[in-house]
Parts: structure tokens; C-alpha cells; sequence
């Protein structure tokens, strides 16, 4: 939230509002005592993911986050208002007409569509759930990423297939690779 307040030349400027300021601080000590209290247990033992990885990691995370946004707070202070209401309220004023006026989301899409969307993401979720003892866990995955980018996004085959191969590639490089994690690999034994 921006308290709007006068400068010397007399022009509107933002700045932070003082719980956003004091929120993000809270966030960013607690992200540090992770980091520091979670590198108290083996981050890393031989080569492996240890007790301390998830919360340094997370802690990492949360601190990281919270600088980067006190920054973006700091550097907001000195910014003039664009006007009386800003872009998200200009957005979701206008959203709001559009649904009281035709019951369409900024989106374009009706009530129904919306159901048969939030239906169709959780059978999507749901078969994929069912191919990981046949296909394993991160050809599921793949698959299901590629099903949501072609179905759902529209995407074309090509880049639907270049999201899921992206995907698949991320996740094997983490989870096998880097963090040595045994993943369900299913009765084909694929990947």
C-alpha cells in the first residue's frame, strides 16, 4: 500500500506505507534466522541433500525476496503518482464492469467457461497422477505440462512440446542430477 504525500515543489509522490516497510523487514529477519539457524545442520553431506538444505534454502529465498523488494519500496518513495488510481485498481475497476455488464472475466470468459476450466485442470492433474506407476514420475509430469500448455494455454504443438521438454529437462537436472533424488520411474522403467 502507497501513502500518497505533498513534496516541496508541491507534486504527488508515493512512498511505502510504514507495515509494508516494517512486513517486509519481518520477512526478511526471518528468512535470515533460517538461513542461519538451518546451516546449523549438514546443508550437504557427502554430496547429498542434507537436514539443514530446505530451510537454508528456503531462508535463502525469503531474505533475498525481501531485499529485493524493501529496494523496490526505497526506490518507489521518489516516484510521482500516475494518477488517482493506479494500473491494478484501473484493472480490476474494469473487470468489474465487464462482469456486472456481460458476466465475462478480463479474460472474455463466462462462468461456464471458467467450471469447465477448473474441471479440465483437475482431470488433466488427475491422469497424470494415474501415469506415474506406468511411465514414472517425471514423464508424467512432462506430460502433463505439455497436455496444460496445448489444452488449456492454446499453445502451438511445437511450443507446447518446447514448455514440456523445458520442464522435463529442469526437473531431471535438480531433482536426479543435482539433488540425487530417487524419483518413481514406473513398470516401463523409462527415465
Amino acid at each position: 500500500m502507497s501513502t500518497p504525500t505533498r513534496s516541496s515543489t508541491g507534486d504527488t509522490t508515493t512512498g511505502p506505507a510504514r507495515s509494508d516497510l516494517v512486513g517486509t523487514a519481518v520477512l526478511a529477519v526471518l528468512g535470515a534466522f533460517a538461513v542461519v539457524f538451518g546451516a546449523r545442520y549438514d546443508v550437504w553431506p557427502d554430496g547429498a541433500v542434507g537436514a539443514g538444505f530446505l530451510p537454508v534454502v528456503t531462508g535463502g529465498f525469503i531474505l533475498l525476496a525481501s531485499l529485493v523488494e524493501l529496494l523496490r519500496l526505497h526506490r518507489a518513495r521518489r516516484r510521482p503518482v500516475a494518477g488517482p488510481a493506479t494500473a491494478a485498481e484501473r484493472i480490476a475497476d474494469e473487470a468489474a464492469r465487464q462482469a456486472a455488464a456481460g458476466q465475462t472475466d478480463v479474460f472474455g470468459r463466462t462462468e461456464s467457461q471458467r467450471s469447465r476450466a477448473t474441471t479440465l485442470i483437475f482431470v488433466i492433474i488427475g491422469a497424470a497422477l494415474l501415469l506415474v506407476p506406468v511411465v514414472g514420475l517425471l514423464l508424467a509430469l512432462t506430460l502433463l505440462v505439455f497436455t496444460l500448455l496445448l489444452v488449456m494455454e492454446r499453445k502451438p504443438l511445437v511450443a507446447a512440446a518446447a514448455g514440456a521438454l523445458v520442464s522435463l529437462v529442469v526437473a531431471w537436472s535438480v531433482f536426479v542430477l543435482l539433488l540425487a533424488i530417487p524419483l518413481p520411474r514406473g513398470v516401463l522403467d523409462l527415465l
